[in-house]
């Protein structure tokens, strides 16, 4: 009885010493804080147990507890901006299994603190969601995607191996569907398998997509389709209520005649014939900003893929997309669709380096219209939304202290983004690299 005393009293201590607070003060910085609000000095901000309790006189600093571990930062005029977030990566296809942490570890260190797979195994990528969840490991918040599509899509390629040891397209997230198919159950063993998305990717009928698509929203899924799915166009997936559309340059089928049921011809797309501006895509825009609908641009893909894997691709029609891509989604934000800013190739070829989201803020600026302001709510708080990450985004109190610390004023030059002191994830300080 004597031990069983003892053992209690060591365990009430141990837990007293792993929930003791945790707070982080930073200090005198201008704030961009990811809503509508100009920048604006800032002398304090202060976050308990990763979560912002106050800022200057917003919020309510508490009375630190007896036992709390308290640290504070002074930033002497730094600039302070959410944790930006990425709306489109791989991260479990490299052989070495180990490589997905490191990139995302290399991510979170280079200023993103949160993103969305879109397609992957979910065996390996529920491990890292769980890492992140516990705060065993210090990574970018992970929602990952469970793909959808039909019998061609399987046949070849990385969709044919993101379930290593089962056959190609019998996964639960990874799904051969045809008109026979139990959505019902597809759907749900999808979401056990841990995945909050469903990607819906290519060789689907406009009837069958947006049942896939009804049918994951009913079950509290998020839903994202490239932006048109082969044959199902653009307007079949908005009116059916996805909640994003990727790559920016497959808008441009909503103005085609005909949608041909081949997802190979993605690449034939009219981009030099059909203007950014066609009446049928000004329609299509007006209804992807009324439905709440996000348009993943991936813009950078297009303008590197010639340098992704030189002469083992077709590349000659992505300078084409890239530049109607860039113009289509300059227009499809004058209409007031939400952007954010996916790369589709975030990880850097040099571990070293930064991610390629910085290079989506610069290309959203330089070439498709938008302030830096404006790329900083798309990479912030437009990507949270997507994402259904609801205490992120925006820096203010009640919301999570995962936030940049930069050199220089991004307003002044978006690819100041990349002048990082460090980030910080949910009140943990992470040094760049």
């Amino acid at each position: 009885m004597r031990a069983i005393a003892w053992g209690v009293i060591v365990w009430l201590a141990a837990t007293a010493v792993a929930s003791a607070a945790e707070y982080l003060e930073l200090t005198d910085f201008t704030l961009i804080d990811g809503s509508d609000a100009p920048p604006r000095a800032v002398k304090s901000l202060l976050a308990r147990d990763g979560v912002i309790v106050a800022i200057d006189a917003a919020g309510k600093r508490p009375e630190p507890e007896a036992d709390a571990r308290w640290t504070r930062i002074g930033l002497n005029g730094a600039w302070v901006i959410p944790g930006l977030v990425d709306t489109h990566v791989h991260v479990t296809r490299y052989a070495d299994p180990r490589k997905g942490e490191r990139v995302l570890l290399g991510a979170l260190r280079g200023g993103v603190t949160a993103v969305r797979d879109l397609a992957g195994d979910a065996r390996a990528l529920g491990e890292i969601e769980r890492l992140v969840a516990t705060r065993s490991w210090t990574g970018p918040s992970l929602v990952y995607s469970a793909l959808f599509g039909g019998p061609a899509i399987f046949q070849g390629g990385p969709t044919a191996e993101m379930a290593p040891g089962r056959e190609p397209g019998q996964a639960p997230w990874a799904r051969q569907i045809d008109r026979h198919t139990d959505l019902r159950l597809a759907v749900a063993e999808a979401r056990g398998s841990g995945a909050r998305n469903i990607k819906v990717y290519g060789d689907l009928t406009p009837a069958l997509a947006a049942a896939l698509i009804r049918e994951a929203t009913r079950q509290g899924l998020l839903t994202t389709a490239h932006a048109t799915v082969f044959p199902a166009r653009p307007g079949d997936l908005v009116a059916a209520g996805v909640g994003s559309l990727s790559h920016a340059p497959y808008l441009v089928w909503e103005a085609a005649d005909t949608v041909p049921a081949d997802y190979g011809q993605r690449i034939n797309g009219a981009w030099s014939g059909v203007a950014a501006d066609h009446p049928r895509l000004r329609a299509l825009y007006r209804r992807m900003a009324e439905r709440g609908t996000f348009l993943d641009a991936t813009l950078y893909v297009y303008r590197e893929m010639k340098n992704y894997a030189p002469g083992q691709m077709d590349t000659s029609w992505t300078d084409a997309a890239f530049a109607w891509g860039a113009a289509a989604t300059q227009q499809a934000h004058l209409a007031g669709v939400r952007v954010t800013t996916g790369t589709d190739w975030f990880e850097p070829r040099d571990e070293e380096a930064l991610p390629h989201t910085h290079d989506e803020l610069a290309l959203l600026v330089e070439h498709a219209g938008f302030t830096p302001a404006q790329a900083l709510i798309a990479a912030t708080r437009n990507g949270a939304a997507a994402l259904g990450l609801d205490d992120q985004g925006t820096l203010q109190p009640g919301k999570a202290a995962d936030l940049v610390v930069l050199e220089a004023d991004p307003l002044d030059d978006i690819r100041n983004t990349t002048r990082i002191r460090f980030t910080v994830k949910h009140g943990t300080v992470v040094p760049p690299r």
